[in-house]
């Protein structure tokens, strides 16, 4: 019989092939259905044809079909969100706004004015769904892959009795990237995760059962064997010209950090940087620690416009369907493990209930937890480590002044929000800054009049 899937945002061209394809290559789940939503109708279409390509190629027993939200949702088993309000376009003013007042993101999707401006755009429609889903699928669980994953997470949690929970590929990045430098299988490596997404950290990392030894110098060592020559200059006027894989060091700064703080960041140094942001508003300091200003933009869009291209391509008969492997988004096997009961183990955001013991309950935080057919439970992960905790509390206060005032519209809220974030250095300016950034984003922030 199998599952009812649903993904809104269904039309992305990069990320509906590589969640479908996942679904498609899990033998278990053959028989299900595969519903898309997109506010892109045609985007749905492409994607719909791509995917049966895709399934045509696996043999995969499959049912695909673009639908329109409340049909999708009808008797759905899962649900994945995979959105962004606004778009790029908003994102630019995410970047912009805040350069003028000396702010500058090197991702801007989760924390800082970039990453308020995000939540107080998407918390509302995430809201939106989560009450489809109590009216139309109740017993479903809303999985996402959608930033601010946290603060999303998180306004689900306290807005519905939909089960919810976020998923990030920064935990498996960051393990293949460890798994080569140690030149291991990626199996070998284990690690504790513990923190909130964007700004996780590991503990008791071991490589086959033993402590796993890691220093700056040995990592400089491996990339440049890797890699060749060494790129450093990669702010915002070369940033072209260095947009390649692997021609940044991307986890220079993890290694610097974990020899001060005896604990290894998760995700590149863009994503962590912004937690600590005398690392990301200074050039010289980027400069040092091989973190990219604006890693966003313009090679999102140019991925975008690539992938866009390919699958064109492809559904014009000009190019063969690329060959199919699974990736390590671990959507499907969670799919998998709930529809057949065969446990797994996955990252997730969820609340939380006790799973890290120095944050607080309720907040979204990340970690492992075990999956089956009784649901996704996080698993006991202790406390975040003491070099870090402070640091993660502050960002977590952000994160939940930032969902209160995405909920009620209250500007006061945005405000202090902005005030509490580290990013905003200079205290004087939070009231122009976050009033100019919901100018610049008042048609989707309908709560804010």
């Amino acid at each position: 019989m199998g599952m009812k899937i649903v993904i809104i945002g269904g039309g992305s061209y990069g990320w509906t092939p590589t969640l479908a394809g996942d679904l498609f290559l899990t033998p278990t789940l053959a028989g299900s259905r595969l519903c898309l939503v997109d506010i892109n109708r045609q985007a749905a279409e492409d994607m719909k044809r791509y995917c049966e390509l895709m399934a045509q190629k696996l043999q995969a027993n499959w049912t695909i079909a673009v639908e329109e939200l409340d049909d999708a949702l009808r008797g759905a088993d899962v649900v994945c969100v995979s959105i962004s309000t606004g778009g790029l376009t908003a994102m630019h003013h995410d970047y912009h706004i805040p350069e003028q007042y000396a702010i500058y993101h090197t991702v801007g999707d989760t924390v800082g004015p970039g990453g308020i401006s995000r939540t107080l755009r998407n918390v509302p429609v995430f809201v939106g769904i989560a009450q489809k889903m109590e009216r139309y699928c109740p017993r479903a669980w809303l999985i996402h892959v959608t930033n601010p994953l946290s603060q999303l997470t998180r306004a689900v949690a306290k807005t519905s009795t939909i089960k919810t929970a976020g998923l990030c590929h920064n935990y498996a990045g960051t393990v293949a990237m460890l798994a080569d430098y140690w030149g291991v299988p990626y199996a070998d490596i284990d690690a504790v995760s513990v923190g909130v997404n964007h700004y996780t950290w590991l503990k008791d990392i071991t490589v086959k059962g033993q402590p796993a030894a890691l220093s700056l110098q040995s990592y400089v060592d491996y990339f440049r064997k890797k890699n060749g020559e060494l790129i450093t200059g990669t702010t915002d006027d070369i940033l072209n010209e260095h947009l390649a894989p692997g021609r940044n060091m991307e986890y220079y700064f993890n290694f610097v950090l974990y020899e001060k703080l005896g604990c290894f960041p998760v995700g590149s140094s863009n994503h962590v940087a912004e937690n600590l942001p005398y690392y990301c508003n200074d050039e010289a300091v980027q400069r040092k620690y091989h973190i990219r200003r604006k890693g966003v933009f313009p090679r999102r869009q140019n991925l975008m416009d690539e992938r866009k291209a390919e699958i064109a391509r492809v559904l014009h008969g000009e190019a063969a369907l690329p060959d199919l492997h699974s990736s390590r988004e671990g959507f499907s096997q969670i799919c998998h493990s709930l529809y057949t009961g065969m446990p797994t183990r996955a990252i997730v955001t969820m609340p939380n209930q006790g799973q890290i013991t120095n944050l607080p309950q309720g907040t979204a935080v990340e970690t492992w937890a075990s999956v089956s057919g009784g649901g996704i439970h996080p698993e006991s992960s202790g406390a975040v480590p003491d070099a870090v905790s402070g640091s993660v509390l502050t960002i977590v206060n952000e994160q939940e002044l930032s969902i209160d005032a995405a909920l009620s519209g209250d500007r006061k809220l945005v405000y202090q929000a902005m005030h509490v974030s580290p990013q905003v250095h200079n205290k004087e300016i939070v009231e122009e800054m976050a009033d100019a950034l919901i100018a610049a984003n008042q048609s989707y922030l309908p709560q804010f009049v």
